[in-house]
């Protein structure tokens, strides 16, 4: 009985003393969930350069064999107005087919008439293949040189990628082996009736293709930019222009409305809307695109010219071979709402604050400005 009297007299926990203890509780989870998730993003981030590492030394295993940068079709001929019974070809997808196979072209001339005899031999023994075993399930389509009177007749069997590619009439093994989570597929919808843009130019697509993409650790494609030239500028100045740089092929991506496994929105927004990509396809923001195009591709080295009368200049030195993009853990590829911050609002500098002013201290170096967006950037090649 004593000892239960004890017991009974015990003082309880005042309503101060459960409150400090909860909001103890409250404060050590807040650290332990900012510490897991910048463990979490730590470890997507070196999954990702994984990946970007696994392409880039495929890349270079193929350029030391065959002399040249691996793409089916030159990328100054990838354009978002031919539709492909589904299969819009990307840059990246470019890549990857001619490192993983499952394609076969056939150049064909003005007249459509074959320029290589032997690849239009392959190429119809390759679609008489697909015809009798994948049941259905390949792509033929034709996509015409815009500088040069020429047309590159191809076809993609997907049950085939992986195999290798067909080159120079001799079968190559596969010079990548991507993971289960590296290449996906993530066409969401069936826009083989639609064109790119749809009411107002606003994109209908969500971004992918019927054709697999390379996937970084959240679920976004990986860009990859593949030099063409070695002199010139960098990017396009006008339809007349030979870049070291074509962006052909990107806009299947941040000309997207919803984006990958994140669905996040690239089409860029005019004027100082903060939504989208800064390399958004719109043309009303195509000096912001440039601009940062221009930082990310050329050697850190080069300043950006302003030109006279704002005639700005996108000459200069390319920084690699090739450059990879990921969007990082914000899913958008250079987003507005990201990188550098204006001293005076605390924000991310506003659409419009580009180039730097000359009296602004990045003026000195833009490109550092870069390095405080979220997305995971690789170069690599010469």
């Amino acid at each position: 009985m004593q000892a239960l009297r004890s017991t009974a007299q015990r003082p309880a926990f005042t309503l101060v003393e459960i409150l400090i203890v909860i909001a103890l509780i409250g404060v050590l989870a807040g650290i332990l969930l900012v510490a897991v998730g910048g463990a979490t993003d730590a470890a997507k981030r070196a999954r990702t350069k994984g990946t970007m590492e696994s392409l880039s030394a495929a890349i270079d295993a193929f350029v030391l064999e065959h002399g040249n940068q691996p793409s089916i079709v030159p990328m100054h001929v990838l354009h978002e107005s031919h539709l492909s019974q589904g299969a819009w070809l990307t840059n990246t997808q470019n890549i990857l087919l001619a490192l993983l196979g499952g394609s076969r072209v056939s150049l064909l001339d003005e007249a459509g008439d074959p320029r290589d005899p032997t690849a239009e031999a392959e190429y119809q023994r390759y679609l008489a293949d697909a015809i009798a075993n994948d049941d259905n399930a390949w792509f033929e389509f034709t996509l015409e040189d815009p500088r040069y009177p020429l047309q590159y007749q191809v076809i993609i069997r997907p049950r085939q990628i992986g195999r290798g590619p067909w080159i120079d009439g001799q079968q190559f093994p596969p010079y990548l082996s991507p993971k289960d989570h590296e290449l996906r597929e993530r066409w969401a919808g069936d826009y083989q009736s639609q064109t790119p843009d749809g009411p107002n130019n606003i994109a209908v697509t969500e971004g992918f293709t019927a054709l697999p993409d390379l996937i970084d650790a959240w679920g976004q494609p990986i860009l990859v930019f593949q030099k063409s030239r070695s002199t010139g500028p960098i990017v396009p100045i006008d339809n007349d222009s030979l870049p070291q740089f074509w962006p052909s092929g990107i806009d299947r991506y941040l000309g997207a409305t919803r984006l990958g496994q994140l669905g996040e929105v690239q089409l860029t927004k005019p004027a100082d809307d903060p939504l989208g990509s800064r390399i958004g396809m719109n043309a009303a923001n195509a000096d912001e695109r440039q601009y940062w195009l221009y930082l990310l591709l050329s050697h850190p080295t080069m300043r950006w010219d302003y030109g006279a009368n704002g005639n700005y200049a996108y000459s200069g030195t390319a920084r690699a071979g090739y450059a990879m993009l990921s969007a990082g853990p914000d899913g958008i590829f250079l987003a507005r709402r990201d990188g550098p911050i204006d001293e005076n609002t605390g924000a991310p500098i506003a659409p419009g604050d580009y180039p730097a002013g000359a009296g602004d201290a990045a003026y000195e170096n833009d490109h550092q400005r870069l390095k405080e967006f979220d997305d995971v950037v690789m170069y690599g090649g010469s």
